[in-house]
């Protein structure tokens, strides 16, 4: 190995808070235009929009960002209540997955358990949907697609269920729930029921619930001053009193939320938000174009969440937006149809109603080639090829209906014979009985494979799985993967699902041709950090060697491409202790070494 020059890299922690995004870490970038739900705590506005969850406080200023990556267990928030009492706010998913966020004196989550009570639970159908969640009397009632159930959250488990309560006890779905100081109402499928909270009442008797004669079935309903409301489709907000229906505010909308609080009635329609006290008062704004549910903070501003518009209060008298800007939400110009490999030739999956498989062109256009699923001729697993690649060796990788493979790019065009390679894994061919959707090849010739059950991560023949990652143990918000982008300058990998887009911070990134510009972090490594450290800036394929001031070897890598990872553990698998670490970093050439410190504090 030829000497070469030693240049001595100090990293100083005021550069580390600018690295940004750490190794193995996620973000979302979801839309929080569609808000959903809203659930106001004392001290915070929690706003779920279809995929997505944050928080904002009182006034708006400052929000964060709550996803998978920060405890929860699932996404698609379906409903979600704060308990006072507890200083905890429960969320439901769509999938009837339950996480109870548990917060501290600002309101700020501390933890996160998840609660997977009906998912656990025999018998339900495999429809879980909540629909909404009501605190009472030290009970949690759930509204679902199947009933009701009634939770102990201390106890952690399912106190009964008011599942059978239709005509002739039939399963009916239940959208809301209300209480009067001595009934309990539900908003159903059959209609607005009753029934009494009495002790001596079993409700999970059918005949002991009773229809509630109604103008027509209504879309939600509330309790405000020892009185029923509804909201009917098309008619309006009416109040029951003296066994007969009264209208109240006349509207023509079709969907309805009453949320109570201690001075009024506050209810949502499609466009207008109605407070019902003493008077009746009804606001109005251009921001407003599908709301969903409303609350009253303690500030007294009102806050709804709209399915177009987003977060909205009137913190300065009039409505205005605060949900968190949104940026790009899905991959837009997919790189992956049409590539051009090391020869010029430029390669163009083909659609399937002109046949699908492969078009190859030379770089003039004077000379092409249909690879398809004949043998000889391309033989290619599948003829709908939903992606394309080019590896760091010139193979050309493709992403099929059954399957994943790469072809050879020399010669191409005038071989004889054209066949794909579809490499061994697990003793079969590479992901063969999977609908892969997308391929990319990083910067350290990993290929990252997304299909509809998840997204694989194998080396760089294909033969070996290096790391899956599945909705149930990685912050994806779904399984089916959608589209792949790579961001080399920074080694984010970009991943759209069927509910919304994340990006994962890998180990590789583009090498650079010098070592000039080399990067470690974070530094120094502050108690508590579980993550790696991440080295950047090196060249292609770059030894690393982290050392103790003596000398003494700790750990060794290669680069992929321009990144290399340490987890912060030495040969035995003990983490590393406190102290300053050497960094010896030489080129692939051995032209050019340089030396860099990193500190541990435990």
């Amino acid at each position: 190995m030829r000497a070469g020059k030693i240049i001595l890299l100090v990293v100083v922690s005021q550069l580390c808070l600018a690295q940004g995004i750490p190794v193995d870490d996620w973000q979302t970038h979801f839309s929080y235009k569609s808000a959903r739900e809203i659930c106001i705590t004392q001290k915070k506005i929690f706003c779920s929009s279809y995929n997505g969850l944050f928080s904002t406080d009182l006034k708006g200023d400052q929000y964060r960002l709550i996803s998978k990556s920060d405890g929860l267990h699932d996404t698609g928030i379906s409903s979600m209540a704060y308990n006072e009492a507890g200083n905890l706010v429960l969320l439901a998913y769509r999938s009837g997955q339950l996480d109870i966020l548990f917060l501290d004196k600002d309101n700020e989550i501390e933890g996160v358990e998840a609660w997977p009570v009906l998912m656990q639970a025999s018998g339900l159908p495999a429809e879980k949907k909540i629909n909404q969640i009501v605190f009472k009397n030290n009970l949690t009632y759930l509204s679902t697609n199947f009933g009701i159930v009634v939770l102990d959250l201390p106890l952690r488990q399912v106190k009964e269920s008011y599942r059978y309560i239709g005509t002739a006890g039939i399963e009916i779905a239940v959208s809301g729930i209300t209480f009067s100081s001595d009934s309990l109402y539900a908003c159903s499928s059959q209609g607005l029921l009753v029934s009494s909270l009495s002790p001596s009442v079993n409700r999970q008797y059918f005949a002991n619930w009773h229809t509630v004669n109604t103008p027509d079935r209504p879309v939600a309903i509330g309790f405000y001053k020892n009185q029923l409301y509804a909201g009917f489709k098309n008619k309006g907000i009416a109040s029951f009193q003296s066994g007969s229906w009264k209208e109240v505010y006349q509207s023509s909308s079709t969907s309805y939320s009453f949320s109570t609080d201690q001075d009024r009635l506050i209810c949502s329609t499609d466009r207008q938000l109605v407070t019902i006290s003493d008077q009746i008062s009804v606001f109005n704004s251009s921001l407003f174009n599908q709301m969903s549910r409303a609350g009253q903070s303690a500030t007294g501003n009102l806050w709804v969440a709209d399915q177009q518009a987003g977060l909205l209060g009137n913190v300065n008298n009039e409505f205005e937006i605060f949900s968190p800007p949104t940026g790009d939400t899905t991959i837009v110009n997919r790189a992956d149809s049409v590539i051009t490999d090391l020869n010029g030739n430029t390669w163009t999956r083909l659609p399937v109603y002109l046949g699908g498989g492969i078009q190859v062109k030379a770089p003039g256009g004077n000379q092409q080639r249909i690879l398809s699923t004949a043998t000889g001729a391309g033989t290619l697993p599948s003829s709908k090829i939903n992606s394309l690649a080019l590896d760091k060796d010139g193979l050309v990788w493709f992403a099929s209906d059954r399957g994943a493979g790469y072809l050879i790019a020399d010669n191409i065009l005038n071989a004889s014979r054209v066949d794909a390679v579809l490499p061994i894994y697990g003793q079969r061919k590479l992901l063969s009985n999977e609908i892969c959707t997308s391929v990319i090849s990083d910067p350290g010739n990993r290929k990252w494979i997304g299909t509809k059950s998840g997204l694989y991560l194998f080396n760089p023949d294909g033969t070996e799985l290096i790391r899956p990652f599945r909705a149930a143990d990685s912050p994806l918000p779904a399984n089916e993967i959608k589209a792949l982008s790579f961001e080399g300058s920074t080694g984010i990998l970009f991943i759209e699902t069927t509910s919304g887009m994340v990006s994962y911070r890998t180990g590789a990134g583009n090498p650079s041709a010098d070592l000039a510009q080399v990067t470690i972090f974070p530094n120094p490594v502050r108690p508590g950090y579980s993550g790696q450290v991440g080295i950047t800036g090196l060249t292609d394929d770059a030894t690393v060697k982290i050392t103790g001031l003596s000398g003494r070897l700790v750990f060794e890598t290669r680069s992929l491409g321009g990144t290399a990872t340490w987890n912060l553990k030495d040969y035995t698998g003990h983490r590393a202790r406190t102290g300053i670490y050497l960094v010896l970093i030489v080129s692939e050439d051995g032209n050019e070494k340089l030396a860099g410190k990193l500190a541990i504090i435990e």
